[in-house]
């Protein structure tokens, strides 16, 4: 009788019906309660940073005091150091002197990797799987960025570093998302490079939230400049608008091509011609300037590539 329970219980197990699927609705309500447990949980910024932060921001500051107080934080002064040195900044020449790495990378630049040192500790202390899904996103992060810098220096398109950190963050909502809920972020294969104009549709589709919006927010909640916000919200729109419209194609252009370099393709092989964000950001050009441009992509992700090797090295 104990062993005919059994069995009835076994197959009843087996039998019984699937649980329901979760709703997009159900999906959405339950990340938007882990993103706010992350943020919330999320160790205040250094004092040192917080400080060098502000002075950067502080159109009355003094250089000297503002390096000071990057020599005091080991994590920062290597950073600034190291992007100063690499191929994309250095030029050849290097340095050793914190206050050199500074005057050359100038306080806008800085300001933003104060931002993104911090940030890059929130997910240096997580478990092994996810610290490798954001070095990844951060990999692909640096090449977009170099390669906005790039562009902005070979077309002389008035950018004054802030490409450049525009660049470097404009997947940051798929970082908070692999952070706050791994599920969500494996459910809209947040690390395919693979992105098509359906990407947001599909996100939102999936779990109530596309990867832009949500880095939007978290980049008003970090008090970074609006300008960066609005790129990193904006970066897959389908029709590009407002103020911030040029830096917005800039950095979708060059998320298309470091897309392409992150799937493993031959940097070669990327058409700037067959791209619809390198079309946008050449409207209007005169054709002779689009295609010097075109020519020259290829071998700018080629280099923004092995300045990211060198930086994040």
């Amino acid at each position: 009788m104990i062993l005919r329970h059994v069995a009835t219980r076994l197959r009843d197990l087996f039998r019984a019906p699937a649980p329901p699927p979760v709703s997009v609705a159900q999906r959405a309500a339950a990340l938007e309660q882990r993103v706010l447990a992350f943020v919330g949980n999320l160790r205040p910024m250094p004092d040192v940073a917080a400080r060098a932060l502000a002075l950067a921001r502080d159109p009355d500051s003094r250089f000297a005091d503002f390096v000071r107080l990057v020599e005091a934080d080991p994590a920062i002064a290597a950073t600034v150091l190291r992007v100063a040195n690499s191929a994309l900044f250095a030029g050849g020449a290097q340095t050793l002197k914190l206050a050199q790495a500074v005057t050359r990378l100038g306080m806008w630049q800085c300001q933003n990797l104060i931002v993104a040192v911090a940030l890059r500790g929130a997910f240096r202390g997580s478990d092994p799987g996810t610290r490798e899904v954001c070095e990844t996103l951060w990999h692909h992060g640096y090449v977009t960025a170099a390669l906005c810098q790039q562009i902005n220096r070979g077309c002389r398109l008035g950018f004054q570093g802030e490409e450049f950190a525009a660049g470097l963050l404009h997947d940051l909502g798929r970082l908070l998302l692999a952070l706050a809920d791994p599920e969500s972020f494996a459910l809209v294969g947040g690390l395919g490079f693979a992105e098509d104009p359906g990407v947001v549709p599909r996100e939102r589709a999936a779990i109530g939230v596309d990867h832009g919006l949500l880095g939007g927010w978290f980049a008003e909640f970090s008090d970074l400049p609006a300008a960066l916000a609005a790129t990193v919200r904006a970066h897959h729109a389908a029709d590009l608008t407002g103020p911030d419209r040029r830096l917005t194609a800039l950095v979708a252009a060059a998320d298309a091509a470091a897309n392409h370099y992150q799937r493993g393709e031959p940097v070669a092989g990327f058409d700037p011609a067959a791209s619809t964000e390198f079309a946008a950001l050449s409207l209007g050009w005169h054709p002779g300037r689009r295609d010097r441009l075109f020519d020259a992509v290829p071998d700018m992700l080629a280099q923004a590539a092995a300045a990211a090797q060198q930086a994040n090295g």
